[in-house]
């Protein structure tokens, strides 16, 4: 509940002292308003709060302060363009043949210095940023044994590339190949001609072998001649001739 006593007792300016300063002599108001604003403004919102006043149209103006221009932020690659050319020397490069030729000869870097001229304020910004193109990287090379040179009837301490060095080394495998082919070609016919002769050899000692044997055959037919058979009994004989003559004729039906 309101309690105006309590109230008043808070209160750091009586409603009669307010109402004496706004309402009275309005030089003093005006002195204190210039002089000390911060102190005016906090009697005026006490004159506000007891509706002595009504809510002032016209705010403390605020300090006289010199105008201070944004400071401008730098991205790491305008800092590092700064770092690496000065203004002067991005203008020098733009109005001379250089920028030109370098456009075609190594555009990543008239870029770079573009960029420069961009965070100099000099052009603007590319509506689509540009990509540096990567550049291609170094053809691999080696230098050959000189065994390798030797037999490939090169000089020395030729250096080739990748594709050169295997060709050389295809070649080399080839002729290993060829050669690895005559010798087994020597080898085997080598090996057919041996043949031949050892069965040449086998077979004129086993004629050998044979008419020694029948050197001997003879030798022991003369030594031991071989016992003379009884002739065979005549009727036997003559059996077996006639059983022999039979068998050889065609038989005849009787009355034909």
């Amino acid at each position: 509940m309101f309690d105006p006593i309590e109230a008043k007792r808070n209160a750091r300016y009586t409603r009669e002292e307010l109402t004496e300063f706004f309402k009275g002599n309005g030089t003093v108001a005006q002195r204190l308003r210039k002089e000390n604003p911060a102190k005016y403004e906090e009697l005026h919102a006490e004159a506000e709060k007891m509706n002595i006043l009504g809510p002032s149209l016209i705010k403390t103006p605020a300090p006289n302060t010199p105008y201070k221009p944004p400071a401008r932020s730098y991205t790491p690659s305008e800092l590092a363009s700064h770092g690496q050319y000065s203004e002067a020397e991005i203008r020098a490069y733009f109005n001379s043949k250089k920028s030109s030729d370098e456009f075609h000869s190594d555009r990543n870097e008239y870029e770079r210095k573009r960029e420069a001229g961009v965070s100099y304020g000099l052009f603007q910004k590319r509506e689509v940023p540009y990509v540096p193109t990567k550049p291609p990287a170094p053809e691999w090379t080696m230098r050959i044994s000189d065994e390798l040179a030797g037999e490939s009837n090169l000089p020395i301490g030729t250096v080739v590339n990748s594709e050169q060095l295997e060709q050389l080394c295809r070649q080399k495998v080839d002729r290993a190949r060829q050669v690895q082919a005559t010798a087994e070609a020597k080898v085997a016919a080598d090996r057919q001609v041996e043949l031949e002769k050892l069965t040449a050899a086998q077979k004129l000692d086993q004629e050998q072998r044979d008419r020694k044997q029948r050197d001997l055959d003879r030798l022991q037919e003369l030594i031991a001649p071989a016992p003379v058979k009884a002739p065979e009994p005549l009727q036997l004989a003559t059996a077996r001739a006639v059983a022999q003559e039979k068998a050889k004729a065609v038989e005849v039906p009787i009355g034909a």
